[in-house]
């Protein structure tokens, strides 16, 4: 896997409000949308595929005037893996298409 395609996150409060955004680190998801040629974030934001094992979702990717989020689908994955305060993901853009891996892991 490229590391400058990968961002990892420790889950926190925010991202799991029910506001329902997963804030993603801006250095990382620009260092990620760098990568792909003549990238520009719509206005309306980015449908991206997030894969989680077999299961597939759509979210939507957006910026603010100082920041990245995910929304859009974001609470469907977080309810399916119950995900917690503290727990830790890793998405990763494959080289083909723009689809995020999702993976998670239990905080010991």
């Amino acid at each position: 896997m490229d590391p400058n395609k990968m961002l990892e996150k420790v889950l926190t409060d925010s991202d799991l409000s029910h506001v329902g955004r997963l804030y993603l680190p801006k250095k990382q998801i620009e260092k990620i949308l760098s990568t792909i040629e003549n990238f520009a974030m719509p206005p309306s934001g980015l449908q991206v595929e997030v894969l989680d094992n077999n299961k597939s979702y759509l979210v939507t990717i957006k910026k603010d005037s100082h920041r990245y989020f995910m929304c859009c689908g974001w609470n469907k994955i977080r309810e399916a893996r119950n995900l917690k305060t503290g727990d830790k993901i890793r998405l990763y853009l494959q080289d083909t298409k723009f689809i995020f891996t999702f993976y998670y892991a239990l905080t010991l």
